[in-house]
């Protein structure tokens, strides 16, 4: 694939952001920033984005759709630049869940309770507002960390297909006013800027961090089926730990779960 040369330092244009590729269009920002990676040695962290994303992936290879009234970016780190190890993987998607979630806190009602839907969807009402796909890349420079991230602004929810509108919430949906939302430039530097300050708390284990996303669990106390392969387990979530495992707890026993994926109930 051949990579347009359109990158530049934007160390004081965005917080965090070293490196930037800006695309009217892309299929995926997270196969576009792998891509990237793979072939040529740009500043790190480096922010691929894109205006619309036509093929987007999320979690256990299902499609991401979005518009172009969706936030949809994706954040590649050398995790030793911020001191992040194989252990802090696992948790990466809810430290940046709790990143989005204190983004986008003054542009909602002070009722309305954002929350983190293990392992890595940021929700309201029961409801998918944004979702995080966390992968690692293995390149001749060292491993690569990729955060891609789609968030529901002003998205035109009733054009999306019939199983999108059922589970999908957009930040215009829920804000009081049309008027109160931000611009996507704003909230892009706002998670950023969040971002910034959350990763280097995640690496130096702390133990607010881990408070914060068991706080914001909305599968707490919640009935809930995890499927793991071929087998399904069934029980009531119990929180979050501070390794970010869901903690299921069944019949017989309480389960720490660090993969599969939470099926939502019909």
């Amino acid at each position: 694939m051949n990579i347009p040369s359109d990158s530049y330092h934007c160390a004081k244009r965005w917080p965090l952001i070293s490196s930037l590729i800006h695309r009217a269009e892309a299929s995926s920002t997270s196969d576009l920033a792998r891509d990237v990676v793979e072939q040529r040695s740009l500043l790190l962290p480096l922010l691929v984005r894109a205006d619309l994303q036509t093929s987007g992936r999320g979690q256990a290879q299902k499609t991401w759709w979005s518009d172009s009234g969706s936030l949809t970016f994706t954040l590649v780190l050398n995790p030793l630049s911020h001191s992040l190890s194989a252990s802090h993987e696992s948790r990466l998607a809810l430290a940046t869940a709790v990143a989005i979630i204190e983004a986008l806190a003054p542009y909602v009602p002070p009722t309305l309770s954002l929350g983190i839907r293990w392992p890595n969807d940021v929700e309201a009402k029961g409801l998918k507002l944004a979702g995080i796909l966390p992968e690692r890349l293995e390149t001749p420079s060292g491993p690569r960390l990729l955060i891609g991230i789609g968030l529901n602004i002003t998205t035109r929810l009733d054009l999306a297909p019939t199983e999108i509108r059922r589970m999908a919430v957009s930040l215009a949906d829920l804000a009081n006013k049309q008027q109160d939302l931000p611009d996507i430039d704003t909230l892009l530097a706002a998670i950023l800027a969040n971002l910034e300050k959350t990763l280097p708390r995640l690496a130096g284990e702390d133990p607010a961090l881990a408070s914060r996303w068991a706080e914001l669990d909305t599968l707490r106390n919640q009935p809930i089926e995890v499927q793991m392969g071929s087998r399904i387990l069934s029980g009531i979530g119990v929180g979050i730990d501070k390794q970010g495992a869901l903690l299921l707890a069944t019949r017989s026993e309480t389960l720490q779960i660090f993969g599969g994926q939470v099926l939502r109930m019909p």
